[in-house]
């Protein structure tokens, strides 16, 4: 009998939680077992550009949130949960605010933030509309294949949270390599599609026909199945939408949860095969000589050296500022991963969070306080935690034989378990019940007197 696919989670969560290496592992896995233990579903609206996927979100939901043009638009995720009308933004350097919302496209909008050079990860939006209150989050995406590689970069990286996509195709272009591709990539981590072709009033019924007849008998084709769910809309007018809600709907009330534990199954595959990665390029840097390893470190310490100097810039024209010091910190953080990432030759995960700058400080004789104390006893924390964590994990000039020899029987250990997992997570029903048939029954001794 196969395991509950939560059961599976947990046992990852354990064994993330025991090494550094697998840090990022540990919090996509921690993620996923929130989703499935709270009963939540990300329905995420993917495809290429210009397919009319913003204005689509606005019409299930039944009401103008995203902004929409006759050029691209969508620049970054965002997200879309039940709640009071508000919004909020996510940087790169951790730090949320709290937006108005009508300045939200200056934000969302391809023209207003080109190429994301606010660097904002996520806008996080928040709406009365009924279609969200039973747990589904609804997320308008990037769309890929336009001029700016970063918006498909950014909808790539956001389809491995997706639990359910809503994949967009429009009458007034035949499906492209481009979205084969993406729809591709898709089906590896969600595992409920919606497909919906737009713009059908664009055009007259023998030619939409036609139209959904080839990207019916394609997509099957993609997909590896006889039956998909196809919807013919306009989002522009609301024609066909609420047939493709009450579809989500039905789903939402009766089959979530199969949804969900169904994409998590695929999203763990991933998770795995990331981690097993991770050991073999630890694998590798172990290889390094001792003079390579020195080197290393030299170069570490410069970097150390150089943020330093950054920091002490920044911190003298915003000692006074919790929220912009708090961003320095994550920035910095955020190169260290690149810059132990780079060296060492591992995927580097640094665990972005809040640094409570706002109670400290000193206050000078005109009221105003002074957090350089605060802020440069934070910074040197960083770099004394990442130090010591980098020279344990490789053992650097470590001469104690059992301490190597444990740490490496800890790797294996690791990598044996990883791949028993991940061949677990792989099994069919059928070839699960057939190692079930075939093992041996076990006899428990019994005393007879």
């Amino acid at each position: 009998m196969i395991r509950p696919i939560l059961d599976v989670a947990k046992e990852m969560k354990e064994i993330f939680g025991r090494y550094e290496l697998t840090k990022k592992e540990l919090k996509r896995t921690e993620d996923l077992i929130d989703k499935i233990e709270n009963h939540r579903m990300t329905v995420s609206v993917i495809g290429q550009f210009k397919r009319g996927k913003s204005m689509l979100v606005n019409s299930v939901l039944g009401d103008r949130i995203l902004p929409i043009g006759i050029v691209p638009v969508t620049a970054v995720v965002t997200t879309i949960d039940h709640g009071e009308r508000a919004a909020r933004v996510r940087f790169d350097n951790g730090i949320v605010e709290e937006i108005a919302f009508e300045d939200m496209a200056s934000y969302i909008d391809e023209q207003s933030n080109s190429d994301n050079h606010l660097k904002v990860r996520q806008v996080m939006v928040y709406s009365p509309s009924d279609f969200l209150k039973d747990g589904i989050t609804l997320v308008d995406t990037p769309g890929v294949g336009s001029v700016h590689q970063k918006n498909t970069d950014e909808a790539y990286a956001f389809v491995k949270e997706s639990d359910a996509v809503i994949f967009m195709l429009s009458v007034d272009s035949p499906i492209n390599q481009i979205e084969v591709d993406f729809l591709k990539n898709a089906s590896e981590f969600a595992s409920k599609f919606y497909f919906v072709v737009n713009k059908i009033d664009q055009i007259d019924s023998s030619d939409l026909e036609a139209y959904v007849g080839y990207c019916s008998t394609l997509i099957k084709k993609l997909m590896g199945t006889d039956e998909i769910q196809l919807f013919t809309v306009s989002a522009k007018t609301g024609q066909g939408v609420e047939d493709l809600k009450e579809a989500i709907r039905s789903d939402c009330d009766t089959r979530m949860r199969e949804i969900v534990e169904k994409s998590a199954v695929l999203k763990m595959k991933d998770i795995g095969k990331s981690a097993l990665s991770q050991i073999m390029l630890y694998r590798t840097t172990l290889q390094m000589t001792q003079r390579q390893f020195d080197d290393t470190f030299s170069e570490l310490e410069k970097t150390f050296d150089d943020l330093r100097g950054e920091a002490g810039d920044y911190l003298a024209h915003f000692k006074s500022d919790p929220r912009m010091l708090e961003a320095c910190l994550n920035d910095i953080r955020n190169k260290l991963s690149a810059v132990v990432s780079r060296l060492f030759r591992i995927d580097y995960y640094y665990d972005i969070s809040s640094v409570d700058l706002y109670r400290g400080g000193k206050v000078d004789e005109e009221g105003r306080r002074d957090l350089s104390e605060d802020f440069t006893d934070a910074l040197e924390g960083i770099f004394s935690e990442l130090e010591n964590t980098v020279r344990t994990v490789f053992m650097y000039r470590e001469e104690n034989t059992y301490t190597v020899t444990q740490r490496i029987y800890d790797v294996n250990k690791l990598t044996r378990r990883l791949i028993r997992l991940r061949t677990e997570l792989e099994r069919t029903p059928e070839e699960q019940a057939r190692i079930d048939r075939e093992r041996k029954p076990e006899f428990t001794k019994v005393n007879c007197e």
